[in-house]
């Protein structure tokens, strides 16, 4: 796969305060890398020198575990132009990746954005991904770790550059895409925003509350809602940029989405794991556990976001129909978008659930019916798109995934919701 440019450039956090080190360093004239991960989002553990341009790297698990490493984001400069280094991440746990399918790391060069308006590009050569004879230590057995080898060689002598899995979305961006909806005169009328928790860290969970405002009770009674989260996974960051682009398009200017607005209440939290996003982890929360396995029976004080989202849905099933329940994800191993669903045993609802996904793979080509799955597996109990069918009645509850290589929007989700309503919608 050739190398491509991201469409936007990422603001990457300033370093100045980095700079001081609590040990002394050789001087910035020799040829050693300086590798930094103190700033939001990054998650290096260690880098070793095995050789005159070799590093192996070590990611940091996620807070309070001893697992979940598939996320990496960190600072490199002293960079030399020419020479090929190699670099090797040695403690990755999944056995597959899409590393061996053609993907390649992302590279950010501080220089080359200021020079030559470049954002992230996925570089590299020589990728393996592979077992090594590392065993984990988070479980018995004979289990062992995982590597991510590739080449690479700097473009400029002495610049700062990233290499990260995926491309970067921070809490900080997050912050900044919701004060730029605030700041709008337009869209403030139709876009309400309030805190919807503090996370265990004290960060803000955001809740969005989109729709036209009614001018009588019965017209707002009769609107229908759909709910659609992202985030729960701080790695999956692919998951933030589809609800960017939901969120771009429902709060647009366009007859589609003024028609949504008009018919439907679009309840949005676009990142309910801010504390797992603000340091680094690829899955967990500061809680030490997967908020996607903890609906059933969230403890409140453990699992704030969680327990406020179902608190949220139960209270709104007393007004009104929760039309769609979606919940965005990116996955690191499958190709695509594909989504998963409920299988509804049911006689009188049987394949309903699928009608949904079959409508999306009609409206993008992006979107693979084929790929899309409706098994209620028990491991998978407590994960929202079950807990949201089972105990909540929303038939149509589904976590949508999308591969970490590419960046998709979510346009194709209300291109579905325009024609679905056909009793209120009738001019589409």
């Amino acid at each position: 796969t050739s190398s491509y440019a991201v469409p936007f450039l990422h603001e990457i956090p300033s370093h100045a305060a980095l700079e001081a080190c609590p040990f002394p360093l050789p001087s910035y004239d020799d040829d050693v890398l300086r590798f930094e991960s103190r700033f939001e989002c990054a998650n290096l553990f260690r880098a070793r020198r095995v050789g005159p341009y070799e590093y192996e790297l070590e990611l940091r698990w996620d807070y309070f575990t001893m697992k979940h490493t598939q996320w990496f984001y960190f600072r490199v400069s002293n960079t030399k132009a020419g020479p090929t280094y190699k670099f090797t991440i040695i403690n990755l746990l999944k056995s597959g990746s899409l590393y061996n399918e053609g993907m390649k790391p992302l590279f950010y060069s501080e220089k080359n954005a200021k020079t030559k308006n470049l954002g992230w590009l996925r570089m590299g050569h020589n990728i393996h991904y592979y077992k090594n004879n590392i065993r984990r230590k988070d479980c018995k057995g004979e289990r062992y770790q995982y590597s991510l080898t590739w080449q690479f060689q700097f473009p400029n002598t002495g610049d700062v550059c990233y290499f990260s899995h995926c491309y970067p979305y921070s809490y900080t961006d997050l912050q900044k895409d919701l004060l730029e909806i605030a700041n709008d005169a337009v869209k403030s009328q139709y876009v309400k925003q309030r805190i919807l928790c503090h996370s265990l860290g004290g960060n803000m969970v955001h809740l969005l509350t989109v729709t036209t405002p009614s001018t009588h009770l019965t017209e707002a009674k009769q609107k229908r809602a759909v709910v659609v989260t992202a985030r729960v996974h701080p790695g999956e960051t692919n998951s933030s940029y589809m609800m960017r682009g939901f969120i771009n398009f429902i709060t647009g200017a366009s007859p589609d989405a003024k028609v949504l607005r008009d018919n439907f209440v679009f309840k949005i939290v676009p990142m309910l794991n801010p504390d797992g996003v603000i340091v680094g982890n690829y899955r967990s929360s500061l809680a030490a556990r997967d908020l996607n396995r903890n609906y059933k029976n969230p403890i409140k004080d453990a699992y704030p976001s969680i327990w406020s989202v179902k608190a949220m849905i139960r209270r709104m099933l007393t007004e009104r129909e929760v039309v769609l329940y979606c919940d965005l994800h990116g996955h690191s191993r499958k190709m695509n978008v594909f989504m998963y669903g409920c299988e509804n045993k049911e006689p009188s609802l049987r394949l309903q659930e699928r009608v949904f996904p079959n409508m999306m793979s009609r409206n993008t080509s992006k979107f693979k019916y084929s790929s899309c799955r409706f098994k209620v597996q028990k491991k998978k109990e407590g994960t929202g798109r079950i807990v949201m069918w089972q105990q909540m009645g929303i038939m149509n509850s589904f976590t949508m995934e999308q591969r970490s290589r590419g960046t998709i929007t979510c346009t194709s989700i209300v291109a579905i919701l325009k024609t679905w309503d056909t009793t209120s919608v009738t001019h589409y």
